[in-house]
């Protein structure tokens, strides 16, 4: 599903906000004393549009405008996934992207707006990992750790990440006896891949933690990634 933009230019803004973000795994909002600062929505009645910022500098530019006593708060990627956005959903408010004092007012409903970022994140991927030539997973003795796949019953996938301090930031709880395994780029396509395809499991790149993972077949993955290998 698609976030609706009525021109081009607020179509290069949207694109810049997930860009910005995907890449720097950051997003910023400005908490003051009722919470993350909100407007009320211009394009649905009743509903209220919470404020997100790519970058700081924004966020401070606006904050005294919105929010009593406000202090800008940096969400992690995880943060922004895993919490934040289904709290808004539950909430039923709408997310405001990169805010501007020109009319560019993009509202987006959270659930749509978490699947363009991990969109926009596999890109970002793919691009890393074939730009460094190598891909990290976590594995112990018992060979890579495999979470329970959200795509049906009895499915699982395999978490990857295109740094290292990525990957270990997930050693923690059950995984506390995991150690990050670089896996050379031609041989994650090669063969952890197939190894994926051949126990009928999906592979999740750039998992964040507590947020729905993007999962996509390893075929689909090895695509994109020997397309980016070839352009």
């Amino acid at each position: 599903m698609l976030i609706q933009t009525k021109t081009p230019q607020e179509k290069t803004h949207l694109d810049r906000f997930l860009k910005r973000i995907a890449k720097d795994r950051r997003v910023f909002a400005i908490s003051g004393e009722e919470g993350l600062a909100r407007v009320a929505s211009r394009a649905q009645r009743g509903r209220e549009v919470t404020l997100f910022f790519s970058e700081r500098s924004e966020a401070m530019r606006w904050a005294d405008a919105i929010a009593k006593n406000p202090r800008i708060k940096e969400l992690t990627l995880s943060e922004f996934l895993g919490e934040i956005l289904p709290a808004l959903a539950q909430l039923k408010r709408i997310a405001g992207l990169d805010w501007t004092a020109d009319p560019i007012e993009i509202e987006a409903d959270p659930t749509i707006l978490a699947e363009r970022v991990r969109l926009e994140t596999l890109d970002v991927f793919v691009m890393k990992v074939v730009r460094e030539g190598r891909v990290f997973a976590l594995e112990d003795s018992n060979g890579p750790a495999l979470l329970v796949s959200g795509a049906g019953e009895g499915q699982f996938f395999l978490p990857c990440w295109s740094e290292r301090a990525l990957a270990e930031a997930r050693i923690n709880g059950l995984w506390r006896d995991m150690m990050a395994s670089e896996i050379p780029l031609q041989n994650f396509i090669d063969r952890t891949l197939a190894w994926l395809r051949d126990r009928g499991a999906q592979v999740g790149p750039e998992h964040v933690e507590g947020a729905l993972s993007l999962e996509l077949a390893p075929g689909d993955l090895r695509s994109r990634l020997i397309a980016a290998q070839s352009g």
